[in-house]
C-alpha cells in the first residue's frame, strides 16, 4: 500500500508543479494563489481518477455499440469534470476571498472543464490498455496451464502404454516356453514378476540413468531365458553419467525393439550393443543390432518407437532427439537427453 502511495504521489507531483507554473507564468497569478489553485485542483482530480479504472471495467468496449460507448464516456467525463470544478471552486473561494481571483476562476471554468474531460479520456484510455493487457496476460496463463495439463495427460497416456505392451509380449514368450521347457517358463515368470514389481512401483516421471539401465538388464535377463545364446548383449557406458536423469521407462522399449526385429527370426547369433556417452552437453544413448534382410517389413503395432518419439517431443519440445539409422543389415537408434534435465512442467506425468 505504501509503495502504491509513493508511486501515486510521484505521478501527480510533477503535474502540480506544471499547473502552478502555468498559472504563475502564463496568467500572472500571484504565487500563493497559483500554488493554492494548483494544489486543490490537482488533489481533487487525482482523487476522482481512482474511480476511472472501475468505469473502464463497467463500460465494456463493443465495436457494434461504439457510439453508445463513446457517449457513455462523454457524459461521464463531463459529469466528473463539472463536479471537480465545483468542488475546487468551493474550496478555493473559502481560502481566497479575492474578487480578482474569483473573477479569473469563473472565467476559466470552460477551460477547466475541457482540461478535465481531456484528462478523463487520456487516463481512461490508459486504463483500457492496462485492462486489455491484464486480460491478455490472464488468457495466456490460462492457455499455458491448459496446455500443460494436456501435455501431462498425454505423457501419462504414453507412459502407461509401455507396461501393457511389454506384458503382452512377455506373456507370449512365457506361453511359448511352456511347450519347450517348463523350468525356463517358471524362471522367466519369476524374473518377469521382479521386473514388473520394479517398474510398476516407479511412478516418477524421471529416473536416474542407473535405475533405467538396471530395468533394461532385468529385461535382457528375461529374454535370455527364452532365446538362450541366440543373442549377445554388450554395453559401453560412461559411468560418470549414471546419476543423470532420464524419462522413466524410456530405454526398455529400445531393447524390446532390438530383440523383436533382430533376434526373433535370426538364423545366426545377434549382437546387441548399448553405448552411452556424453556428446555436446547431451547424454547420447544408442542401441544397435544386426537384422536379417526383409525383417524390417515385419511390423507390429509400432507402439514402442512411436511412443518414445512422442514422449521426447513433448518433454523437450524438440523433434531432433531421436535418430534412426539403417546401414546394410545394421539397425541403430539413438536418443539424446540434455544433461541434468528435470522438466518441472511434467512432474506428474
Amino acid at each position: 500500500m505504501n509503495k502504491k502511495l509513493v508511486i501515486y504521489t510521484a505521478f501527480w507531483t510533477p503535474i502540480f508543479v506544471i499547473v502552478a507554473g502555468v498559472l504563475l507564468g502564463g496568467f500572472h497569478i500571484p504565487i500563493d494563489w497559483s500554488l493554492a489553485d494548483s494544489f486543490v485542483s490537482v488533489a481533487i482530480y487525482s482523487g476522482f481518477t481512482l474511480s476511472f479504472k472501475f468505469q473502464a471495467q463497467f463500460i465494456e468496449f463493443q465495436r457494434k455499440k461504439i457510439f453508445k460507448f463513446l457517449g457513455s464516456h462523454f457524459f461521464a467525463g463531463l459529469l466528473i469534470s463539472a463536479i471537480w470544478v465545483s468542488f475546487s471552486k468551493v474550496l478555493l473561494f473559502l481560502f481566497i476571498e479575492n474578487a480578482q481571483y474569483q473573477h479569473f476562476f469563473n472565467n476559466s471554468i470552460p477551460v477547466r472543464i475541457g482540461i478535465g474531460m481531456t484528462s478523463y479520456f487520456l487516463i481512461t484510455s490508459f486504463n483500457y490498455l492496462f485492462l486489455y493487457y491484464d486480460n491478455y496476460k490472464e488468457k495466456l496463463e490460462h492457455e499455458t496451464a491448459l496446455k500443460n495439463l494436456l501435455t501431462e495427460a498425454e505423457l501419462k497416456n504414453l507412459k502407461f502404454q509401455i507396461n501393457p505392451h511389454f506384458i503382452f509380449n512377455a506373456l507370449n514368450s512365457i506361453a511359448s516356453l511352456t511347450h519347450i521347457s517348463s523350468e525356463k517358463a517358471a524362471g522367466m515368470t519369476i524374473k518377469l514378476a521382479d521386473f514388473m514389481r520394479s517398474t510398476l512401483t516407479n511412478t516418477q516421471p524421471f529416473s536416474s540413468l542407473e535405475v533405467e539401465l538396471n530395468h533394461c538388464r532385468m529385461y535382457i535377463d528375461i529374454e535370455k531365458i527364452r532365446f538362450g545364446n541366440k543373442f549377445i548383449f554388450e554395453e559401453h557406458v560412461d559411468a560418470s553419467l549414471l546419476r543423470q536423469e532420464v524419462p522413466s521407462m524410456i530405454l526398455q522399449p529400445l531393447f524390446e525393439n532390438a530383440i523383436k526385429y533382430g533376434v526373433y527370426e535370426a538364423l545366426e547369433e545377434v549382437k546387441i550393443i548399448l553405448t552411452i556417452e556424453k556428446s555436446d552437453e547431451m547424454i547420447k544413448v544408442s542401441i544397435e543390432n544386426a537384422f536379417e534382410s526383409g525383417m524390417e517389413k515385419h511390423k507390429g503395432e509400432g507402439i514402442g518407437l512411436t511412443n518414445i518419439t512422442k514422449r521426447m517431443q513433448l518433454l523437450f519440445q524438440r523433434d531432433d532427439l531421436v535418430k534412426i539409422e539403417k546401414e546394410k543389415n545394421l539397425f541403430r537408434i539413438s536418443i539424446s537427453f540434455p544433461l541434468q534435465n528435470r522438466l518441472h512442467d511434467a512432474t506428474n506425468a
